[in-house]
């Protein structure tokens, strides 16, 4: 409900128009995808996860999506804070801030040389 005065503005100086349109709503960027010595430009939408991105860079591997792990490099941190792994699967990629020129490294998973057993 809107208070009394609200009407007699309105009466006085006429409708308000909107001060700026604003979305929020993810977007999708390029980002360079790297894998051993292969790079490829990849458009990401950042609605996505982090597994949706893994079962997408897969392919790149041969590997499942549970053997891959992910790195994101920030083009402009990257001097200050160094690679970040993508960890949490059901994290939203706009959550990391992700822009255009940065860059997602892709390793697979190695097996410990020691298990619990030879200790």
């Amino acid at each position: 409900m809107l208070p009394p005065r609200y009407h007699t503005l309105v009466s006085k100086y006429g409708q308000l128009a909107p001060l700026a349109v604003v979305d929020l709503s993810p977007r999708s960027t390029l980002v360079d995808v790297r894998c051993g010595d292969r790079v490829e430009a990849v458009s990401l939408r950042l609605e996505q996860t982090v597994g949706d991105l893994k079962k997408h860079v897969r392919a790149l591997l041969q590997l499942p999506a549970s053997r891959i792990r992910l790195f994101f490099i920030s083009r402009e941190m990257s001097s200050v804070v160094g690679p970040e792994e993508l960890r949490c699967s059901s994290r939203a990629l706009h959550s990391y801030s992700i822009r255009d020129g940065d860059e997602i490294l892709v390793e697979p998973k190695v097996s410990g040389c020691c298990s619990s057993s030879h200790l």
